[in-house]
């Protein structure tokens, strides 16, 4: 995996991942990867996670464990519909 923070033309922060076949491979296998926001000198203390899943509903149960009344959400307006 390789890791980049840079400034776009209307100045802002943009966080690049770049991802192998291993790393795919391990997203298959259900093992997320989390990228520490520090080691990339954002200021603020947390990460990012990315995970697979084969479809949308999928993503959605699998992390439906992190969900909770604090928890902003934002859902795709072509998921809602199969949510109703």
């Amino acid at each position: 995996m390789i890791k980049f923070v840079f400034d776009d033309a209307k100045k802002r922060t943009n966080l690049g991942l770049g991802i192998s076949r291993e790393n795919v491979d391990r997203l298959v296998e259900g093992k997320p990867i989390r990228v520490d926001l520090r080691e990339m000198d954002i200021t603020v203390d947390g990460s990012v996670m990315i995970y697979f899943a084969e479809t949308d509903l999928d993503l959605q149960q699998a992390v439906v464990e992190f969900i909770g009344p604090e928890t902003k959400v934002n859902i795709d307006p072509r998921l809602k519909s199969t949510m109703q």
